[in-house]
């Protein structure tokens, strides 16, 4: 892969990267929003926060497919499999550490109480649900665990590299050039 071609994964990554980190940081306030009017809070905020990231999955995707069509552009058209893959998981990889920054400072920075907030929701969608305080206790410290700053960071790292290589290695099937 010659330098033109690194280049556009570093830009395709830092682009994707600073979108998907900016629609975190925005969608759990819009969605939550829209929880409140639409569903008069009904729904949880755990069930928001993943309707958020099904959208940043889609991010990710559109940020891989365009880096790895710039690839072949600049290649002339060609486009191995290998070429494709690789592409897609170093703009996976830069994606992955803008994503987690960005989740560091909402969670550290923005909303330091993120994780006791859905700590108190679980806590109300478990008591609407009839469960007992026994049954509760242990679920809350799995949500707390869930939702510390530490584990929203590493999901935020694993996941964007996981699912990013996984498109990558779907992608690269239909964008390679067949020889």
């Amino acid at each position: 892969m010659d330098i033109r071609c690194m280049k556009s994964f570093v830009r395709y990554g830092l682009g994707t990267g600073i979108i998907s980190g900016l629609w975190g940081l925005v969608t759990f306030k819009v969605i939550g929003w829209l929880n409140n009017v639409a569903f008069h809070g009904s729904l949880p905020a755990a069930n928001v926060r993943s309707i958020g990231g099904l959208f940043s999955i889609v991010i990710l995707v559109l940020g891989i497919a365009w880096a790895i069509q710039e690839v072949r552009r600049r290649n002339g058209g060609r486009l191995t499999y290998g070429q494709a893959v690789k592409t897609g998981v170093l703009v996976a990889c830069i994606v992955a550490v803008i994503v987690g920054l960005f989740t560091l400072l909402y969670c550290a920075g923005i909303n330091p109480g993120y994780t006791d907030f859905m700590v108190a929701d679980a806590e109300r969608t478990l008591r609407a649900a009839g469960k007992t305080p026994d049954q509760i206790a242990p679920k809350l410290e799995v949500v707390r665990k869930q939702f510390s700053v530490g584990a929203q960071v590493g999901q935020a790292l694993i996941g964007q590299v996981v699912v990013g290589s996984i498109a990558s290695l779907i992608l690269g099937v239909f964008m390679r050039t067949k020889r």
